[in-house]
């Protein structure tokens, strides 16, 4: 955490289930395990963090979080809905929401592994202001501390003017406020049109894969 790891990333396709000769011997229905209409086989990972005016990752503590996502929508919904939470007692590892004018809070949200790349990339933070976060959380005068910011897909068609919400919540904790929780909702359409990207970029890695033998 705290470092550039998370952004500096190699790139590779994405990963189809089941064995390599059920792939060879059935192409649609490999394109389908890719495709994962149902989301049967859905596993994330959001790293969220602090970010100076320059861009660059902050080094110390409370600088990043990084948890796994959970779909929290129901299936066939029209919006999908991702949770992440990040337990605000964890005295190392928490994203502090400093109420100063440098810092921007930033981060990823990726599928398939742990390990985050280019091409498992579904949605990029887009960067906001802390400052800003704390002005709306001035507004909340009960229940939830709540701020919102937006996020980008840039595999979709027109992706900068479809952007996503994204809702953080917030708890104080020893004179901190520490990111509790992050969910991303994604409409339905978008969330598809990506996957079918996703279906391409498998694609594309097989008929290179192809040429190089």
């Amino acid at each position: 955490f705290g470092s550039n790891q998370f952004r500096l990333t190699s790139c590779s396709t994405p990963r189809a289930f089941g064995s390599a000769q059920t792939m060879a011997a059935d192409p649609k229905k490999a394109e389908k395990k890719v495709m994962d209409v149902d989301d049967e086989a859905f596993c994330g990972f959001c790293n969220i963090q602090q970010l100076d005016q320059d861009g660059i990752s902050g080094r110390t503590l409370g600088s990043a979080v990084q948890a796994p996502l959970q779909i929290i929508s129901e299936p066939g919904a029209d919006n999908v809905v991702f949770q992440a939470l990040f337990p605000t007692i964890n005295p190392l590892f928490f994203l502090e929401l400093r109420n100063e004018e440098q810092f921007y809070i930033w981060g990823q949200f990726w599928m398939d592994g742990p390990k985050h790349q280019q091409t498992n990339n579904f949605v990029t933070l887009n960067p906001t202001k802390m400052q800003d976060c704390h002005k709306q959380l001035d507004k909340i005068e009960s229940g939830p501390k709540k701020c919102e910011a937006s996020a980008f897909c840039e595999f979709l068609k027109n992706y900068t003017s479809r952007p996503f919400k994204v809702e953080f919540t917030v708890e104080d904790k020893k004179f901190k406020t520490k990111l509790a929780a992050a969910i991303l909702t994604v409409p339905r359409e978008a969330w598809m049109e990506y996957k079918q990207y996703r279906v391409r970029l498998w694609k594309s890695g097989k008929n290179l894969a192809a040429t190089e033998k």
